[in-house]
C-alpha cells in the first residue's frame, strides 16, 4: 500500500431539522455573539433564512445578511461581497446555500485576513494562502457539492472567460451542518444535477491515480448511497429519509474527492461551465458516462466495483464486460432523471471546442486522472458527448 495523507478537518453535524438549534451550536460551541449570513435571493425567497434567522434570534445572536451572492461568482462579486464584510464587525459567516455561495463564502472570509483582491490568489496569480481565515460555518442547501468539505473555491475570471479557483486547506470551513429539511424544497431537475455532481465526485476520487483507502471507501460508499436513493429524492422531493441519505453521501464524497482528487470529467466541465455558462451539476452529469467510457480501461477493476457498488449484476462477467456495466448505469441513470444528456442541449457550439479543450488541459487535477488524456481525446469527450 502506498504512502498516503487524509484530510477531514471540517466537523459535521447531522440532523434532519438541526438548523432548530444553530443558534446554541453558535452560541454555546463556537462562542459566537455576531454573524454574517452569506446567501442569495433564490435561498432567500424559499423561506430558508427565516428558519436561520429564528434560530439565531432565539440565543440572542446578532446577525446581519448579505443576499446578494450569485452562480458562478466572479472576481468583482468576490471583492465587493469581501468589502461588505469587513465592515459588519462580524466575528465568522454562515454560508446558507449551494456551491456558488460556498465558494464565494471561503474566498470572502480568506480575503479578511489576506491583502488585495482575489484575483491575486486564483491558480497563477501573484499571491498565496499564506495564513488562517475568518471563521465559515456551512449550511448547504443542495445534495451535491460538497463544497462545505473542501478546501477550493471556483471563480469566474469575466476578462479571461475561464473559470479558475484558489485551493489551500486553510479554506476548508471550520463546521458544515446537513439539515435534510431544508433540501426538501429542491426541485427535480436541482436535484438530479446535484445529486449527480456528488456521483461525479465519488467515481472520480475513486478511480483517481491520487485515490488512497480511506477516500475509496468513503467514494464508493458514496455511489452506493447515491445510486440507491437519487432517483427517489428526484422524484419525490418530500422523502425525507431519501433526502437525508443523498444529503451523507454528498459530503462524504466531498471529503472523498478533497483528498483523491477529480480528473477529466470536472476539467471539461469547469471549461464548458465558462464557455456555455453550463451550471456545473448539469455539466457533470451530461459528461461523466462519456468520459468513464474512455477512462474505464485505465482501471478496469474499480470501475467494476462501481458497477457492483451501482447495483448491476456482474456476475459471471469478465472485469472488462463487468466494468462497462459500471458506464452502462450512469448512461440509465441521467436518462431516468431527464437530465441533458448532449452538449448541443446545453449551449456547447462546435466553435467552442478550442477554447474548451485547452482549458482541460490546463485543468491541474488532469494529471490524476486514471489515463493521461491528449487534446484529441478530450475531443473524442466532446465529439461523443455532442
Amino acid at each position: 500500500m502506498k504512502d498516503f495523507v487524509f484530510r477531514m478537518p471540517t466537523r459535521v453535524r447531522f440532523g434532519i431539522g438541526i438548523t432548530k438549534t444553530l443558534g446554541k451550536i453558535l452560541k454555546e460551541e463556537l462562542r459566537y455573539s455576531n454573524i454574517f449570513i452569506a446567501s442569495d435571493p433564490g435561498i432567500v425567497q424559499a423561506g430558508l433564512i427565516d428558519r436561520i434567522e429564528e434560530a439565531l434570534k432565539a440565543e440572542g445572536i446578532r446577525f446581519c445578511l448579505y443576499d446578494q451572492l450569485v452562480p458562478d461568482p466572479t472576481i468583482e462579486v468576490v471583492d465587493e461581497a469581501a468589502d461588505v464584510l469587513r465592515k459588519s464587525g462580524a466575528e465568522a459567516v454562515l454560508a446558507v446555500g449551494g456551491g456558488s455561495v460556498i465558494d464565494t463564502a471561503k474566498a470572502m472570509c480568506m480575503l479578511q485576513t489576506h491583502e488585495g483582491s482575489i484575483r491575486d490568489y486564483l491558480f497563477g496569480g501573484s499571491k498565496s494562502v499564506s495564513h488562517a481565515i475568518m471563521p465559515l460555518i456551512c449550511i448547504p442547501t443542495t445534495a451535491g457539492t460538497g463544497s462545505e468539505m473542501t478546501a477550493a473555491s471556483v471563480i469566474t475570471d469575466q476578462q479571461t472567460k475561464t473559470k479558475v479557483s484558489v485551493t489551500h486547506e486553510n479554506l476548508i470551513p471550520r463546521l458544515a451542518v446537513i439539515d435534510p429539511q431544508l433540501q426538501a424544497g429542491m426541485p427535480p431537475l436541482i436535484t438530479a444535477t446535484t445529486g449527480m455532481d456528488a456521483l461525479t465526485h465519488a467515481i472520480e476520487s475513486y478511480v483517481s491515480l491520487n485515490a488512497g483507502p480511506i477516500s475509496d471507501a468513503m467514494g464508493l460508499a458514496a455511489v452506493k448511497q447515491i445510486s440507491q436513493n437519487l432517483r427517489t429524492a428526484a422524484a419525490d422531493g418530500s422523502n425525507l429519509q431519501a433526502r437525508a441519505n443523498m444529503a451523507v453521501a454528498s459530503t462524504m464524497a466531498g471529503a472523498a474527492f478533497m483528498n483523491g482528487g477529480l480528473g477529466v470529467v470536472h476539467g471539461i466541465a469547469q471549461a464548458i461551465g465558462a464557455a456555455a455558462h453550463v451550471p456545473h451539476g448539469t455539466a457533470n452529469a451530461l459528461l461523466l458516462p462519456y468520459c468513464m467510457r474512455r477512462n474505464v480501461v485505465g482501471n478496469l477493476k474499480k470501475f467494476k466495483d462501481i458497477a457492483d457498488a451501482m447495483g448491476e449484476n456482474t456476475e459471471g462477467l469478465t472485469v472488462r464486460a463487468a466494468a462497462d456495466r459500471a458506464v452502462s448505469a450512469v448512461f440509465q441513470l441521467d436518462q431516468d432523471l431527464k437530465v441533458p444528456m448532449h452538449l448541443k442541449q446545453v449551449g456547447v457550439t462546435h466553435e467552442m471546442f478550442p477554447k474548451i479543450i485547452k482549458a482541460t488541459m490546463e485543468y491541474r487535477m488532469l494529471t490524476t486522472n486514471p489515463c493521461q488524456l491528449s487534446s484529441d481525446d478530450v475531443l473524442s469527450i466532446l465529439q461523443s458527448a455532442y
